[in-house]
């Protein structure tokens, strides 16, 4: 079953999988050639498992989740094997997204998984996952701070070296139906630090199963295309600076062609 064309229900056995926060079951496919000298590449993600602890809905009818599993190759020129990971949240904790984003957050090439999780009386996050060592395990190595109280949550916008100084940063619209304020933040250590915060934009509509606008170079440098928060203008951000690109369609926020 797919929701929102971009998440899969899978039946796993869930007594396989454990409730601490820490611990990940993983399941090698015993592939010939795997190449136990490089850290596991991850080539897809997906959330599975849906729960009814948190009554969020924000979402509409897609549920938030309590797993998410990860597939990886041995390299990234590799086609054959594969090894596959689940990770149970807690019950304080639910993944609260459309679907997980394979990004390279750390710049070194290989993807990590980033996605939203959001906690039950602390509202919502980023989180990065990745294998962080060579044979290690699918582990969480970054968080932005939760936002602080229930039933608030962020929508990620993009990653890119938006600001020109040669280091990728993640953007994600906070609060989208409130705050509606773009953040973008840089991997530091265990930590997603702030390095920018513009108001009166966003890229989701309450009730809303997919999440709008985008990215896009139109050769001066990555662009984040939004909404104001009115929705009524196409908003462009390129190197911290907002810019008008016109009215908002009747069919909705879209990425427009260069």
């Amino acid at each position: 079953m797919r929701l929102a064309g971009a998440v899969l229900l899978a039946l796993l056995p869930t007594a396989a999988l454990a409730d601490t926060i820490d611990h990940v079951e993983t399941r090698a496919d015993a592939p010939d050639g795997w190449d136990h000298d490089r850290p596991a590449w991850p080539v897809w993600a997906q959330l599975s498992h849906p729960t009814d602890r948190y009554d969020h809905d924000v979402l509409g009818g897609l549920p938030p989740w309590e797993v998410l599993e990860v597939g990886a190759v041995s390299c990234g020129a590799c086609r054959h094997g594969s090894e596959n990971t689940w990770v149970r949240l807690p019950k304080e904790l639910v993944f609260e997204d459309v679907a997980p984003r394979l990004w390279d957050v750390t710049g070194d090439g290989r993807p990590e998984i980033v996605v939203v999780e959001s906690h039950i009386a602390k509202g919502a996050r980023l989180a990065v996952w990745s294998y962080a060592d060579i044979g290690g395990d699918l582990t969480r190595l970054a968080t932005t701070p939760f936002i602080g109280q229930p039933h608030r949550w962020l929508a990620p916008a993009g990653i890119a070296d938006f600001d020109g100084d040669g280091r990728v940063e993640v953007a994600y619209v906070d609060r989208p139906h409130l705050q509606a304020e773009l953040v973008f933040v840089r991997l530091e250590g265990d930590r997603l630090v702030e390095t920018l915060r513009l108001p009166g934009l966003t890229n989701h509509r309450i009730g809303e199963m997919t999440i709008s606008g985008g990215q896009r170079d139109c050769g001066a440098g990555p662009e984040l295309v939004l909404a104001s928060k009115d929705w009524t203008r196409v908003m462009r951000v390129r190197g911290g600076q907002v810019a008008e690109l016109g009215p908002m369609p009747p069919d909705g926020l879209r990425v427009p062609p260069c």
